[in-house]
């Protein structure tokens, strides 16, 4: 076939999607292919839909994707039709979703409702774009390159956080003459992904800025793990680390990290049901939390991080806290109800045990004295590096976390960081060297 007799089939194929859009045919049949992930772009689905009903609508320019399988594909789908309308209906097959738009859209009584419904999923998706987490390292106007009277500090968020889960403690440091850099990275994706990403952004960052004296990284966390996979990793000898400042981290993982998923599940249903579109886009498009696979104890991103020394030219501090959600006695109660539930097993009862076989741990990230909510104590530890100062404090009062606290106010851990900082830089750290 010529390229004229091709123009001209596609444009007769294109005139008869106009006239059958303007009420000349019957429903439309919209196939959307999977991406290699098995997820959903949703600028296709703008794009394939508008293009088969004869609408011009533009396409988000940024895009996100959707899952389709298991819970968070159901909520997935229920966020498609909660935009597009109960009307249009959606089959989800190996490799691809079908979308079946009735007639009632395509002619033209409902035409403008269709466009209006297209519309706002494009600026929805846009929206939502804007509202993911991104790998960026950003000064604060504190930051001074290669100032000796200013040491340089690098934030490090963990799980469920941002830079912003410091707005209570960076005002502090910078009061006592510190200058601050804070790293912000999506918090759900891989921690290989993340390490490698930090350790780009780190370089680019300190070249671009012409640094040339070394930073302490204060990391919380997770953020922990990030840190440390570029200080006892590729930046071992590249001297632009002294100090290390380590606050409630998961060295030795979390077994309450099996929770984040399920967490996550629930923050995203009640943006869907809440109808807060933009929201529901931006947190199903980041998926299930991977990270918390690479936190519990024992995984293979754990085992091999944990091969690493600490390094011996970096000062490590790290703090814990020992305040948990549950007091010794509601431990008890717990574990007491738990060996109820196997007595009245009966042959079930080695399944029973089988399956809670993880409570004590889990209770011990949870038990006043044993953990801080979140991580337990005994986790805290690095084999070489200094035992942790413990402060009775929960793991997001260690940095006045804006989760629980709304309000600035005294930083429960900010005497200790100040008496080490103070210690490094005696010695020479700090950017002294």
């Amino acid at each position: 076939m010529t390229n004229l007799s091709v123009g001209m089939a596609q444009a007769l194929v294109g005139l008869g999607l106009m006239l059958l859009g303007t009420g000349q045919g019957a429903e439309r049949r919209v196939e959307v292919a999977l991406n290699d992930a098995g997820s959903l772009a949703v600028s296709e689905v703008v794009s394939a839909l508008a293009e088969a009903t004869g609408q011009t609508v533009k396409p988000p320019p940024a895009d996100v994707t959707l899952p389709v399988r298991g819970l968070p594909g159901a909520l997935g789908r229920a966020l498609l039709a909660d935009c597009l309308g109960d009307e249009v209906a959606i089959t989800i097959g190996p490799k691809s979703v079908v979308f079946v738009v009735p007639e009632t859209l395509v002619e033209s009584d409902g035409r403008a409702l269709w466009k209006e419904r297209l519309e706002r999923l494009s600026a929805r998706t846009e929206e939502a774009a804007s509202r993911q987490q991104r790998h960026i390292m950003r000064a604060r106007e504190s930051y001074r390159p290669n100032d000796p009277d200013r040491p340089t500090i690098c934030l490090v968020h963990g799980v469920n956080s941002s830079s912003g889960g410091f707005v209570h403690f960076i005002p502090p440091l910078e009061e006592a003459g510190y200058g601050i850099v804070v790293y912000d990275y999506p918090f759900n994706q891989k921690l290989d992904d993340s390490c490698a990403q930090f350790q780009a952004d780190w370089l680019a960052f300190r070249n671009q800025a012409g640094e040339t004296r070394p930073w302490t990284i204060l990391a919380h966390s997770m953020g922990a793990l990030v840190a440390r996979s570029y200080v006892e990793g590729a930046g071992r000898d590249a001297g632009d680390v002294d100090s290390l400042i380590l606050i409630a981290p998961v060295n030795q993982g979390a077994h309450i990290a099996r929770l984040q998923p399920v967490l996550q599940m629930i923050s995203g249903m009640r943006a869907v049901q809440g109808k807060r579109t933009a929201q529901a886009l931006a947190e199903l498009s980041e998926g299930v939390s991977q990270s918390a696979e690479d936190l519990l104890p024992g995984s293979p991103f754990l085992k091999r991080i944990n091969r690493n020394p600490p390094n011996e030219a970096v000062a490590y501090h790290i703090l814990a806290g020992d305040r948990g959600v549950l007091s010794e006695d509601g431990r008890k109660q717990v574990e007491a109800q738990v060996e109820i539930v196997h007595r009245n097993a009966g042959v079930f009862g080695s399944l029973t045990r089988l399956a809670t076989g993880e409570l004590g741990p889990v209770l011990d990230e949870l038990t006043d004295g044993a953990g801080d909510g979140c991580v337990a104590l005994a986790r805290t530890r690095l084999p070489g590096a200094p035992e942790p100062v413990v402060l009775h404090a929960n793991h997001a009062e260690l940095i006045r976390a804006p989760l629980l606290f709304a309000d600035p106010g005294p930083v429960v851990s900010m005497p200790q960081i100040l008496e080490w900082m103070k210690a490094d830089r005696a010695r020479g750290g700090l950017g002294g060297r």
